[in-house]
């Protein structure tokens, strides 16, 4: 039974609106949650495609907002094959027209923090860095590898990448000037520790006995032989005879791998890093694997979230341990700014990270999600600055554009029943920017003079550093109510006062799940007939039906003490407007069974609403309930559908039962700033556990509709309009508050 409230509003005005509330709000964390650096238009949130590409000094296509969720790459296995050879004739990728410069990434090395005294932009990682005895190359495609030789692992690349590694540069133009024309007598490999692996890679050399010498040529064996990634330095060395010269690609072999040793890694384990890494100790040292290898861990870190930690240096010492260490970029500092209200504290008691924490961008978007979802700001923008300690350290700064966060609201109303009314309502989500929430609902007046009918609720969301909640409301409402007979037919209309109170404490499981716990005592008495077509009261002084409204009464009105517990799992990228995520909840309640009161029964509910995003704030919401209750439930606790909030295209209320299963789905599209169209289909039924009031007639079948509606941001709040059909026709819906 929902209230339905007759007066007849004569003067509703709001004095003072000291508030927009923030459950539709134009600006969402999607979409405006980074802003760029003035300097270099980084805003510290782009993939590793995107640093690579502006380390190269190109600017990326898109930049990430906070809402982007990272997309992890799947990293490309590397497979055990049978040698690949290529053919001796044809294009080698060498020839002039088509010569390709080396890598200019070869050898770059992290970018070092500006000598200008201001604040600059975050610093951008390396891809590609020369450090030490072992030197690797970034952005490998697939690389095979030959496991036919025991201790050997021969790596093998594209053509098309062998051509661009800088192992040709061995032969240098002097050289290859020298020997220009001349014929080859004879092509070897050495000194090689297993003669097995000649015959591995003579078949894929380009120069040939009986060939000419081609510088290109030579060029392309030096690259075939150094992406092998067994060899430490390749260079050709030609010996002249009396028929020509003879050509040895003189080889030094790495050593043999002993062990993998990471530092620096503080925020993924190593032994979690070692188990992506290909390279196997008791072999031979492959740089080629390795380059693949430490590309992927680079990939891997970003992916993560953590996109400014990257491979700094790999060497390799005497005992043959080679060691990968790792620099992490950390939160230097964290700046708040745009607060003039809001205390620091409550915006820092909502990040995911605090100073000194690896830097990491999935946890600075839930951060920023968190902070908007509090409701106090209207946007939250994030920037990153170069550490002033350590360039490779970053300044987060948060700007925070709050609004306002309280209403007070004063009007009058009149009725016959009630005579002239007066309304108080105050509210603040943001008590003296501490982040408490206080609200008062009081009607005053009236031929009763009674000046009871209000409502207070207090709530503390912050009890300790894990974000424990405690509050509490008093009631004590007195309204008038209408009954249906589950057709929809009108039953009675009277008057109800309820009053009571209850405290709930929140506890905070983990990043996603809570448990709430709620003590609560409640009192329901029937006042007065109001009108329709049962008189309760006429029950009351007709001796026949005495009995009957007795039990009525007895029956489904009186006190009840309950607890409450909810588990609620909520990952939705904005509880106020979600484009993803989902809230899943499983309440039950216990009420009476040594609690005390009128009535004793058990209920149970569970609820999931999902959401998808199919387009540009285009979002398909699904709600699934089902509910089941035991025991000695009065009429007005038992499982209700119908009206705005459940089955719209029904009465308020309408079906009723101690069984309850329910669904909708709705389509939510953009119309215009701060107005949403709806698209939507409910179905659901309520059955069982009537047999204590004597008029209702029960409907066991499905019942379903379908419409649209709006969805309307104003200064006073959310307004929902919606149209639904049902099976008796259709019917409006105007109601205030959030969607689900």
């Amino acid at each position: 039974m929902k209230t339905q409230n007759k007066k007849l509003l004569a003067i509703m005005a709001v004095s003072a609106i000291m508030t927009c509330p923030v459950w539709a709000a134009d600006t969402t964390v999607g979409t405006t949650g980074v802003t760029t650096s003035g300097t270099t238009g980084l805003t510290g949130y782009e993939s590793a495609e995107e640093l690579a590409a502006i380390q190269r000094g190109e600017q990326p296509v898109t930049l990430h907002s906070t809402q982007a969720e990272p997309t992890a790459t799947e990293a490309t296995s590397t497979t055990a094959t049978a040698s690949t050879t290529t053919a001796s004739s044809g294009a080698t990728g060498y020839e002039p027209a088509e010569e390709p410069q080396a890598t200019d990434q070869a050898v770059a090395a992290p970018v070092a923090a500006p000598a200008e005294p201001e604040r600059q932009a975050a610093p951008v990682p390396a891809d590609v860095v020369e450090s030490g005895s072992i030197p690797y190359v970034g952005g490998l495609g697939d690389v095979q590898v030959d496991t036919s030789i025991p201790g050997y692992p021969i790596a093998a690349v594209s053509q098309d990448e062998e051509a661009a590694l800088p192992y040709s540069h061995a032969l240098t133009d002097d050289q290859a000037q020298a020997v220009a024309g001349k014929v080859v007598t004879t092509v070897t490999i050495g000194p090689l520790p297993e003669p097995a692996l000649a015959q591995k890679f003579l078949p894929r050399l380009a120069m040939r006995s009986g060939d000419a010498i081609e510088a290109n040529y030579v060029r392309h064996d030096l690259n075939v032989l150094g992406s092998s990634g067994l060899f430490a330095s390749v260079k050709p060395v030609f010996t002249p005879v009396p028929e020509g010269v003879a050509l040895n690609y003189e080889v030094e072999m790495n050593p043999v791998l002993k062990g993998i040793e990471f530092t620096g890694n503080d925020s993924i384990k190593s032994e979690d890093l070692e188990k992506m890494l290909h390279i196997q100790p008791g072999t031979v040292l492959n740089s080629t694997i390795v380059s693949k290898d430490i590309f992927e861990l680079n990939r891997y870190y970003a992916n993560q979230g953590y996109i400014l930690s990257h491979v700094t240096a790999v060497n390799m010492d005497e005992n043959g341990i080679l060691h990968i260490g790792i620099s992490e970029g950390h939160v230097e500092r964290i700046d708040i700014k745009g607060n003039k209200k809001t205390k620091d504290r409550v915006i820092r008691r909502e990040l995911r990270f605090k100073q000194g924490d690896v830097f990491n961008r999935n946890l600075a978007s839930r951060s920023i999600e968190r902070i908007y979802n509090t409701g106090y700001f209207e946007d939250v923008n994030v920037r990153l600055f170069q550490g002033e300690k350590n360039a490779n350290d970053v300044i987060m700064e948060i700007d925070v554009a709050e609004q306002k966060t309280g209403s007070v609201t004063v009007g009058a109303g009149y009725s016959q029943s009630d005579g002239l009314v007066g309304i108080l309502g105050l509210s603040e989500t943001n008590l003296r920017g501490t982040g408490d929430k206080v609200a008062l609902n009081w009607e005053f007046g009236g031929k009763t003079h009674s000046n009871k009918n209000y409502t207070f609720s207090y709530t503390h969301p912050w009890l300790n550093s894990h974000g424990d909640s405690i509050g509490m409301s008093i009631y004590d409402r007195e309204a008038e109510y209408d009954d249906y007979d589950g057709k929809g037919n009108t039953v009675s209309e009277y008057r109800k006062k309820t009053t009571g109170g209850n405290v709930t404490y929140g506890r905070v499981r983990s990043e996603y799940v809570s448990d709430y716990v709620t003590l609560e005592t409640k009192k329901t008495k029937y006042l007065s007939h109001e009108g329709g077509p049962n008189n309760y009261d006429s029950w009351r002084h007709n001796p026949a039906s005495l009995p009957v409204f007795r039990d009525y009464i007895d029956n489904n009105f009186g006190t009840t003490n309950s607890v409450t517990w909810s588990h609620v799992f909520d990952n939705r990228d904005n509880i106020y407007d979600p484009m993803h995520g989902k809230r899943l909840s499983f309440t039950g309640t216990w009420a009476g069974h040594g609690l005390g009161g009128d009535f004793d029964y058990y209920k149970f509910i569970i609820e999931n609403r999902l959401y998808y995003k199919v387009g540009v704030k285009h979002v398909i919401a699904v709600r699934l309930m089902g509910g089941i209750a035991t025991g000695d439930m009065p009429y007005n606790d038992l499982f209700t559908l119908g009206g705005a909030d459940t089955l719209r295209g029904y009465e308020d209320d309408e079906f009723r039962g101690n069984k309850m299963y329910a669904a909708t789905v709705e389509y939510r599209f953009p119309i215009a700033k701060k107005v949403q169209g709806v698209l939507f289909t409910d179905m659901g039924a309520a059955w069982g556990g009537t047999g204590k009031i004597p008029w209702y007639q029960e409907s066991r079948g499905l019942h379903y509709s379908v419409g649209a509606g709006l969805r309307v941001t104003t200064p006073i709040g959310p307004i929902r309009l919606d149209y639904g059909v049902g099976k008796d026709g259709g019917k409006f819906h105007f109601s205030f508050g959030g969607k689900f």
